[in-house]
């Protein structure tokens, strides 16, 4: 997905302090799509961002719960989380967020997300972790807010095919 990134305090969610534009990868998935993860794959290089390069991967990722779905507006919102549930494991470095996510599936897909998390960082087994941090400090540089809106893009790595998007536009403008 194509996404505008603005960044914020974490005490003062409204205050942008930069933007960005940044590849993501979302997948919604489970037994019964109940889970999706956004992962941050990179910088935006070309400024239309019609197709996401080829080689793009997951870097760091939050993850969401399914909390309630609307057939007549084709969204689902998921509920972001400090803690990954026991079995579920992701690719990229999980971030701990407090937050939403809501995903769109009209003419496009879309996913609009507010989060804000806070962290600390340390290795484990040769890979890097973040951990919640409940109370941060003031002016944290492990604690900020993020506000994404993000489009579908074209991708080599994609997992919905074409047909999938075009009967999800049928049922939607039915």
């Amino acid at each position: 997905m194509a996404a505008e990134i603005a960044r914020s305090d974490y005490a003062k969610p409204t205050l942008i302090r930069s933007r960005s534009r940044e590849w993501l990868i979302a997948c919604r998935w489970g037994p019964d799509g109940e889970y999706l993860s956004i992962a941050t794959a990179g910088a935006m290089l070309d400024a239309n961002g019609r197709a996401a390069p080829d080689a793009i991967a997951p870097i760091h990722s939050l993850f969401g719960l399914l909390v309630s779905e609307s057939e007549t507006e084709a969204s689902s919102t998921f509920l972001l989380v400090r803690q990954l549930p026991g079995p579920v494991e992701l690719a990229g470095i999980f971030f701990p967020a407090d937050g939403y996510a809501r995903l769109q599936q009209r003419e496009t897909i879309s996913l609009v997300s507010k989060t804000r998390y806070s962290h600390s960082c340390g290795w484990q087994d040769g890979r890097e972790v973040r951990k919640d941090i409940p109370d941060p400090a003031p002016s944290s540089a492990e604690a900020m807010s993020w506000h994404i809106e993000a489009n579908r893009c074209d991708w080599i790595g994609e997992f919905i095919s074409e047909s999938i998007v075009r009967e999800t536009r049928a049922r939607a403008n039915a």
